[in-house]
């Protein structure tokens, strides 16, 4: 079995980290740690102008890779320490660009998951509309099945 398990760096992404670990290692699953970083030029997405994007954008976009690639690994360090390293499981890390909710559809496809894990926060109907949720848009159209993470509400 394959887990992808989407971590942003939220206190929710860092339990879903925990949770999504935990869950791999009780199974002996492969398991990869997923984040998605923002892209600098995503503004520019569907235009042929080349004339806006930058080689300050590319350096940005290299520096907030590199940070996002320490920071999951950082996690991952975190939840190895809490919760033991497993020798024999499988463990990947991913760091990609873009929209979240695109790039583990996508991702997930590629690499053939079988469960996709997402943490859910729950915004209000405004910021719903205006961000959307990515839990909501794995859910809907995964090509897998899909556990949504639910924080305790203390």
């Amino acid at each position: 079995m394959k887990i992808l398990v989407a971590v942003d760096f939220s206190p929710v992404g860092r339990e879903v980290a925990h949770a999504g670990y935990r869950l791999a290692k009780k199974i002996g699953s492969e398991i990869t740690f997923f984040h998605c970083a923002p892209q600098t030029a995503r503004f520019l997405q569907g235009y042929d102008i080349k004339a806006f994007v930058s080689s300050t954008g590319k350096d940005e976009q290299k520096k907030i890779g590199e940070m996002a690639k320490q920071k999951l690994h950082k996690i991952m360090e975190d939840v190895f320490a809490e919760n033991g390293v497993a020798e024999s499981l499988e463990i990947e890390e991913e760091v990609v660009f873009g929209e979240p909710g695109d790039e583990l559809l996508k991702f997930a496809k590629e690499k053939k998951t079988d469960l996709i894990i997402v943490g859910y926060k729950s915004y209000s109907m405004i910021e719903h509309l205006l961000v959307g949720s990515t839990a909501s848009k794995v859910a809907r159209y995964a090509p897998c099945s899909v556990m949504i993470y639910r924080p305790d509400k203390d």
